[in-house]
């Protein structure tokens, strides 16, 4: 099994923007996590990606959607882009 990269979920800030509130982590210095990942024991697989120009026209409504759906989505932030990671059920990252 690869290692996991895990991140504290004491690093996890509010994300609020048009009505919605999910959780965000700043990653602009480091490597962009693999398609899974483990923050504060629970594990994200990414879903998709918006520009930070320009996201608010179609991310808070994609958000909505997911939480609407019982999604628990966690947006990770870097340098130009938004990464959009749902939470799973599974308690292990797959390899």
């Amino acid at each position: 099994m690869r290692p996991v990269q895990e991140y504290d979920d004491a690093l996890l800030e509010p994300f609020k923007e048009d009505g919605v509130s999910v959780p965000l982590l700043r990653l602009n210095r480091v490597a962009l996590p693999p398609v899974e990942f483990r923050v504060g024991g629970c594990v994200y697989r990414y879903e998709r990606s918006y520009p930070l120009k320009g996201h608010s026209a179609v991310m808070p409504k994609y958000l909505k959607e997911q939480i609407g759906a019982g999604k628990r989505p966690l947006v990770v932030e870097r340098i130009s882009r938004y990464y959009v990671y749902m939470a799973t059920d599974a308690g292990l990252v797959a390899e």
